[in-house]
């Protein structure tokens, strides 16, 4: 069973040899240190039996400027469909990812090729600015879903772009949660955000492509809405806002795949040795059995995580996820 195999069975309730297998090698202060201690990041995902390379489309705004609300229902979307956005090179400093065309080159038949979207929320806020995009969603909800409208289509004809280049799965990034609950009402959610990102989900699905979302924080509040709207995978299901992953497994473990488990904040940076090899083994433990489970961490990892303790979790990792393969 090959890695694109492992993942696409997990997605479907397919039997599996093994636990697929993520990591977020994406942040490049890390990777700088990564490979000065152990090597490059291409060591590392064919040490560890990594199954999935995520490759990044850039944020919508392309225009060098933030916008005011007023103007964002006159703001162009630039062509969807234009090569660009599969080619794209003029990330931040402090980017260490790819492109979607570079991931698709150098892991498609050997990985899972994810494409990283960003959602209606993130998405925006590349136009308005983070804050400005959040008081909008309160103080011009109707000014917010007509634009919400517009860039959900435009997604659609991306994930268009997507399935025809080859990409097998892609994530909708769009964070929704803070500590402890949402950071905005289910209410207002469920008016002005859920409509539009299932529009871009279902499509996607149309095409064949499973869709996992990302969304950092607390968002219990509406795990059933995104059963409804057709993820099929959730990342991280961040415990460090508070959500419990034993609840989690036991009310939706069932309902769609865990992508995730191993928080960068309560996990990985707080413990090491023998503590982290115990919150690891729980983890798997909670979220293994019966399938439904692509072990990741939580998010990017960061460059105050010791590139040994990272080597270390991981070994432990490709042992646990022999342990709980399905296959008969």
């Amino acid at each position: 069973m090959n890695s694109l195999d492992r993942v696409m069975a997990t997605i479907n309730r397919q039997p599996v040899d093994r636990t697929p297998i993520d990591c977020w090698l994406y942040q490049k202060q890390f990777l700088e240190r990564l490979e000065a201690d152990y090597g490059p990041r291409e060591k590392f995902i064919e040490e560890f039996g990594i199954d999935v390379f995520v490759g990044l489309i850039p944020f919508p705004n392309q225009h060098g400027r933030k916008f005011d609300i007023h103007e964002l229902a006159g703001v162009p979307l630039e062509d969807p469909r234009d090569p660009k956005w599969l080619n794209f090179t003029d990330w931040n400093y402090d980017f260490g990812g790819t492109n979607i065309a570079t991931a698709l080159r150098d892991h498609k038949g050997k990985r899972c090729v994810l494409a990283h979207c960003w959602g209606m929320v993130e998405g925006t806020s590349s136009f308005l600015g983070i804050e400005n995009c959040w008081m909008n969603l309160g103080g011009n909800p109707d000014l917010m879903a007509a634009f919400f409208d517009r860039y959900a289509d435009w997604l659609c004809l991306q994930v268009d772009q997507l399935v025809e280049a080859g990409v097998d799965m892609m994530t909708l990034s769009d964070d929704w949660g803070s500590n402890g609950t949402m950071l905005f009402s289910p209410k207002l959610w469920r008016r002005i955000i859920k409509p539009y990102a299932m529009r871009v989900v279902q499509h996607a699905r149309s095409r064949g492509m499973p869709v996992n979302l990302h969304s950092d924080g607390y968002i219990l509040q509406i795990v059933e809405d995104i059963i409804e709207m057709g993820f099929t995978s959730w990342h991280p299901v961040q415990e460090s806002a508070g959500m419990d992953p034993r609840q989690v497994k036991a009310e939706w473990g069932d309902k769609i795949v865990i992508y995730g488990s191993l928080d960068v904040v309560d996990g990985l940076l707080k413990y090491d040795g023998e503590e982290l090899d115990e919150y690891i083994t729980e983890r798997f433990g909670i979220y293994a059995p019966g399938g439904g489970f692509i072990f990741n961490g939580g998010h990017f990892i960061q460059p105050d995580i010791p590139p040994a303790r990272l080597i270390r979790a991981y070994r432990l990792v490709n042992k646990l996820a022999a342990q709980y393969g399905t296959l008969q």
